[in-house]
């Protein structure tokens, strides 16, 4: 994974974070042979790379998601990079996943604070990695990431983390004293997160059917579908997400029946045109949400409207949500998923702010 190892721009330096972004370009701006042009990186369309346990880990920086980053208070770095963390957490062995940390993805974020559970999963997921990988110790670079994972403000916050696992017997010392030396994984904690994922999964999880085309993936699920799923509380979920061995179908037949729902959308192209018409959607969507209903699942099928005409006529006569624009499929598939099977666990019903158990020590 390519990295860019300087001072953080959301943690150490972010007063100068435009200026890093612009200086990773500064000796091919404007040069003819390089076709970078200084417009294209003010108007956020080139990022750079970064490299920073304290954020998350690696993501990629643009222009104007950089400005946002000046006037962050210490909760909003640390929820960007709980966020940053999470997100390699479950892309990490895909080097074109890096999150990209621009305008949108700050807005949409830095005020989404993640719940005392979700923190403390991620902190115990963290440290069973690193455990079971064979790390003897935790250096500076691992007791960062591991403040990440937990969406630690301050040292205290990281401190108190660790003392609640610890007095549930999670963790525990091997010799010495300070962080570095609670690296033992006991057996409850592994239980612990094993079931409460799997408990999770069935109350947060929106299965997500549609073309695995990537631009469709920017188009239609980033911009659409998972910040409709999210605002309305739950989480989105395709099955290239996810790491596994043996048959795709059987892999996606078990999350269906582990998710509350299925977005089963059959937009087939971005743009529609009369010498180029839609070809309709590929049949494993059709198969995915015949499966879900099948099983009692609630399936909301959504399709851009230019390829409307293009669904079989065994489904046309279903209700479906017909959207022209993300923002449009945004707003339309949130009130339908609320409309039906109610607001989800992981979000406060304003969509803004995950929800913290007020009652929690480990609520900031």
């Amino acid at each position: 994974m390519s990295s860019n190892e300087q001072p953080c721009p959301i943690w150490e330096d972010a007063s100068n974070a435009s200026v890093m972004v612009e200086r990773y370009f500064a000796f091919e701006i404007d040069r003819p042979s390089s076709g970078i042009k200084r417009r294209d990186i003010d108007e956020g369309k080139l990022s750079t790379p970064f490299y920073s346990p304290r954020a998350g880990g690696d993501f990629r920086l643009n222009k104007p998601g950089a400005f946002l980053l000046e006037d962050l208070t210490c909760r909003q770095r640390a929820n960007l990079s709980y966020w940053i963390y999470d997100h390699n957490r479950r892309y990490r062995l895909f080097d074109d996943e890096l999150p990209v940390v621009n305008q949108e993805w700050v807005e949409s974020r830095r005020d989404r604070a993640p719940s005392a559970e979700d923190r403390m999963l991620n902190f115990l997921r963290e440290m069973i990695r690193r455990v079971d990988a064979g790390e003897q110790r935790f250096n500076d670079d691992l007791l960062n990431l591991l403040k990440a994972a937990g969406g630690c403000c301050r040292d205290e916050d990281f401190v108190e983390m660790q003392q609640y696992a610890a007095e549930r017997g999670w963790i525990a010392k091997r010799s010495g004293s300070g962080f570095s030396e609670w690296h033992r994984i006991n057996f409850p904690a592994r239980l612990y997160v094993e079931e409460r994922t799997r408990d999770l999964d069935l109350e947060r999880q929106g299965f997500v059917a549609m073309s695995f085309d990537p631009g469709l993936k920017h188009y239609v699920f980033e911009l659409g579908i998972e910040p409709a799923l999210e605002a309305a509380g739950y989480k989105a979920h395709r099955i290239d997400q996810k790491d596994f061995t043996g048959g795709v179908v059987d892999e996606l037949m078990a999350e269906i029946r582990k998710s509350r729902f299925v977005v089963a959308d059959f937009t087939a192209c971005k743009e529609c045109t009369d010498d180029q018409p839609c070809t309709g959607a590929p049949g494993g969507v059709y198969y995915e949400a015949g499966f879900a209903q099948g099983l009692d699942i609630p399936v909301f099928l959504t399709c851009r409207k230019s390829c409307a005409q293009a669904m079989h006529f065994d489904i046309d006569h279903i209700n479906r949500l017909e959207w022209e624009t993300p923002e449009d499929l945004r707003c339309k598939l949130r009130k339908r998923i609320e409309a039906v099977v109610g607001h989800g666990p992981l979000t406060s019903p304003n969509g803004t702010q995950e929800v913290v158990d007020s009652n929690s020590s480990l609520a900031a």
